[in-house]
């Protein structure tokens, strides 16, 4: 599958910033760290990635706006066609020196997603979508497991210890990784059976949603005051038991 000029734009823009940020991976003592918020993290290598990302997209389509996790909303003559920036998710993973986390951008057009690229930097590998093209990673085509049973599928979770405590008496086999973004990418490439996550950011899941769903998966995303909650499967079925655990929990 041929990539759109979108794709190609978006991905070279990813492995640009990469190249820094692998280098600070090897070189962590030297990071600028401060704290951000509860949870999260922001080191001198995130804020760099995001500015360069922001740059090599800038002249490439300069009327459309931009939403980044460290810069927030950037307007720009396109207010309706935006691009969505996670420079590092899994920003905890980095700093601990655990080779799991991706850079995200997504497009996102009249508030539909309708491109996406996950780039896992240490790995050096780009999973890509774009509506009605398929899901890939480089030039290989992505399928969901299809798995149709709960039991014994794995599932990568960010969320209470109510809802694993559930999954796992249903015979769910957990995984924590830190990083929402390749737990999606990885579902699309059908080694995870689905994926929950509790609290995420726009910039977390944009590009995972289209990836996924291009790669046959199914999604289901749910705005609350704290974030997104995100139940993502490789199968209808999986997806309504997933909803219907979770819902149980919160009710």
């Amino acid at each position: 599958m041929r990539k759109s000029a979108i794709i190609h734009i978006m991905q070279t823009a990813a492995e640009k910033a990469a190249y820094t940020l692998v280098r600070d991976f090897g070189d962590l003592e030297k990071l600028q760290v401060s704290h951000k918020g509860f949870r999260n993290f922001v080191t001198s290598a995130d804020r760099h990635t995001e500015e360069r990302i922001f740059r090599e997209l800038s002249p490439a389509r300069p009327e459309f706006s931009f939403i980044c996790e460290e810069s927030g909303f950037t307007e720009r003559e396109n207010k309706e066609t935006v691009w969505i920036v996670d420079p590092i998710d899994g920003t905890s993973n980095f700093m601990r020196g655990i080779p799991y986390f991706a850079i995200n951008v997504a497009l996102r057009e009249k508030n539909t997603i309708t491109a996406g690229i996950t780039l896992d930097p240490m790995r050096g590998e780009c999973y890509w979508a774009e509506i009605g093209q398929g899901a890939f990673v480089e030039r290989n085509r992505l399928r969901v497991s299809g798995r149709e049973e709960i039991r014994e599928a794995v599932v990568a979770t960010r969320a209470p210890i109510a809802v694993d405590e559930k999954l796992i008496h249903a015979g769910v086999i957990l995984r924590k990784t830190g990083s929402i973004a390749l737990d999606m990418a990885y579902l699309a490439a059908g080694k995870y059976d689905a994926v929950i996550a509790y609290g995420a950011n726009l910039w977390d899941i944009a590009s995972g949603i289209v990836i996924v769903k291009e790669a046959g998966g199914f999604v289901e995303t749910r705005e609350e005051k704290d974030g997104y909650e995100v139940v993502a499967s490789s199968s209808k079925k999986i997806l309504d038991q997933l909803i219907k655990y979770t819902r149980a929990i919160e009710n």
